[in-house]
């Protein structure tokens, strides 16, 4: 499996300022931003921002906390991330069974290639019943359901779903990646190296080991990345 639980990338103030626009602004029906045959099955709505400052101030705390997470960057290696978007769901609407499109918005409307799905809860556990992230694989779903300010990554070409809300209301953002490295085994290998790398550093700082595999993991990345 190439999923992730990543724990807080929105730390308390940063959920605050989210709720706190949330709340001046509108949700619409959730179906412009699926497509194909996701249409049929997507019952949600989406936050229409009040403006483009508050459009801005979400994509900007958003890139922001991501950026000072170190294990985000381990797992995604990410060279662009879409715009992202709020989704809410409401008691009786869910998400059925599909896959992401393969190119997403990003940034100055440029389209990037969708290789990581990301929700990112804003929403505590306690909020809301039903409403589970629910990724295939291996024979069963993996339903998802974690703390506010905790974030999921998968492959977006994984089928998955959001299970029906019976009590409360759901909100998550959700976004995509383009990674730098395409290949999800590839991807995972130069992670999981790079965790090793760090863990030995820490134990036998300034080795000739460390070094060396360091360099083992730059000449992975350089083989089987992609630059803008």
């Amino acid at each position: 499996m190439y999923t992730h639980v990543i724990r807080n990338i929105l730390d308390a103030a940063d959920l605050a300022r989210i709720r706190a626009m949330i709340q001046r602004s509108k949700f619409v029906g959730g179906n412009e931003s699926a497509g194909g045959a996701a249409e049929q099955v997507k019952a949600n709505e989406q936050l229409h921002y009040t403006g483009p400052s508050d459009a801005q101030a979400t994509a900007e705390l958003l890139f922001r906390a991501l950026g000072k997470h170190r294990e985000f960057h381990h797992r995604a290696l990410p060279l662009e991330i879409s715009v992202p978007l709020i989704n809410r769901y409401q008691v009786g609407m869910s998400y059925g069974p599909h896959y992401d499109r393969a190119f997403i918005v990003g940034a100055n409307n440029r389209q990037i290639r969708a290789d990581l799905s990301a929700t990112l809860f804003v929403s505590s556990p306690g909020d809301y019943e039903g409403g589970e992230l629910c990724v295939a694989g291996d024979g069963a779903d993996n339903r998802v359901k974690l703390e506010a300010g905790d974030l999921f990554l998968y492959p977006s070409c994984m089928l998955h779903s959001v299970a029906k809300v019976t009590q409360g209301v759901r909100l998550a953002i959700v976004f995509w990646v383009q990674s730098m490295i395409r290949d999800h085994e590839q991807r995972t290998l130069i992670s999981n190296l790079d965790v090793v790398v760090g863990s030995l550093a820490e134990r036998m700082p300034g080795s000739t080991e460390v070094r060396d595999l360091s360099g083992v993991v730059n000449a992975l990345t350089r083989m089987w990345g992609e630059g803008n």
